[in-house]
């Protein structure tokens, strides 16, 4: 990769991070360092020194981490002479060589030269220029700034990794799986957290990360014959790695479960909601929403109808009570009129009362009806000619006005 490939790549890639806004934090300096890293693991680099796995990321990494992914400190190399330095009596093969190795290093000082200054100028393009001013220079300004001094500065300076606000964290981290859409983002979102800790001196434990994950996926319920075989483990063999190892292979389990059920979109797959639930329409919500609406005017409507009886109800209570007051003095006034002219007192009639013994009129019965087997008391279509139970000797013209000698049954009395 030349080094204008490399200024070209940077360039791209900083025009479509967005400018982080105010004081820099933990969070923002994270997100800057996953976009550099890529950039820099890209560019070949130390292809023939002392350490092959040597590349450009130990430009922003700090030392302690870089060490112990690869093994030694980041080597700032020297810019190597125009020439490489060969013994007037070397042979071709030592020649040869050197100028192969010459080649190499002057090729791996351009590219880390031109990373430098990439590096060093997405940074200071990313950021506000008041959260790194102190570093400038009266008259070289930035130019012998490195990307590294740039990022210690600004880690030092940002916000988001005081303990004070990492205190409650490790609580947040317990909530995560309800967030996560799936095991592996779960997993990536755990490990995040668990570096923000360490990078604010408040070490988590793995054994710690692992009760959290555990705990988390057990009472979810979601894998219940993974837990149910991850639980059956010895203690020893309970670790992280395996851990992750485990429940990816039962993420992807589940997924294919999911989608041949039906649910072939595996979203929010630790959302708490069944297949079922998750399956539902639009069309069906909508409906759904349709009936809660009806049911919600029905019963405005009742509320408003009981409203109004109980309104009318009154009205005519109070109308009752008015009448009762007239009567009662119309009453009293007929009293003292009586007693001055010795009229007889006003008696208010009362309602006629049926006799005990008396039968209620039946509109079924033919008052004009007749039948010379079963008297006077016949429903209507009853006569001595319709009748369909006679007796013997029955008349089929027997008539209420000539019985001709029938029955006697209920016959009115005279009056």
């Amino acid at each position: 990769m030349t080094p204008e490939e490399i200024t070209t790549a940077f360039a791209t890639a900083a025009a479509a991070f967005p400018q982080i806004v105010g004081q820099p934090t933990d969070d923002d300096l994270t997100a800057l360092r996953d976009v550099l890293y890529p950039l820099l693991l890209d560019i070949p680099y130390d292809e023939n020194g002392p350490h092959p796995r040597h590349n450009l990321i130990g430009l922003i990494e700090p030392t302690a981490t870089y060490t112990t992914t690869w093994g030694a400190a980041f080597p700032i190399p020297n810019r190597p002479p125009t020439y490489p330095a060969i013994a007037n009596d070397a042979t071709a093969v030592v020649r040869a060589r050197s100028e192969a190795e010459h080649a190499v290093r002057v090729r791996d000082y351009a590219s880390y030269e031109a990373a430098e200054r990439a590096t060093a100028k997405f940074i200071r393009d990313s950021v506000d220029e008041i959260w790194y001013r102190d570093l400038r220079h009266q008259r070289s300004f930035y130019t012998t700034v490195t990307a590294m001094q740039l990022m210690e500065h600004l880690d030092d300076n940002c916000g988001g990794l005081h303990p004070s606000e990492l205190i409650s964290l490790p609580t947040e981290m317990r909530t995560y799986y309800t967030q996560a859409d799936g095991i592996p983002e779960y997993i990536d979102m755990l490990e995040e957290a668990h570096r923000k800790l360490a990078r604010a001196h408040l070490d988590m434990s793995e054994e710690t990360l692992l009760a959290i994950a555990s705990t988390s996926v057990l009472a979810s319920e979601h894998f219940p014959r993974a837990t149910d075989e991850w639980e059956a483990l010895p203690r020893a063999s309970k670790t992280w790695p395996a851990w992750k190892a485990h429940y990816r292979a039962a993420h992807i389990a589940r997924k294919r479960q999911m989608m041949a059920a039906g649910n072939a979109t595996f979203g929010s797959a630790n959302a708490v909601t069944t297949v079922d639930e998750a399956t539902i329409t639009p069309e069906t919500f909508a409906r759904l929403d349709g009936y809660l609406d009806n049911l919600a005017s029905a019963a405005t409507t009742e509320r408003t109808t009981l409203t109004q009886l109980v309104e009318n109800n009154a009205s005519l209570t109070a109308s009752v009570a008015a009448l009762t007051a007239s009567v009662t003095a119309l009453t009293s006034a007929y009293t003292l009129l009586a007693n001055a002219h010795g009229l007889k007192p006003m008696t208010i009639p009362q309602p006629m009362q049926q006799s005990g013994t008396k039968k209620k009129y039946n509109p079924q019965l033919d008052p004009n009806g007749y039948c010379w087997t079963h008297g006077y008391r016949v429903k209507v279509g009853h006569s001595s000619a319709t009748c369909t139970n006679k007796a013997e000797g029955h008349q089929d013209t027997a008539t209420r006005a000539n019985p001709m000698g029938g029955s006697t049954n209920n016959k009115p009395k005279a009056t």
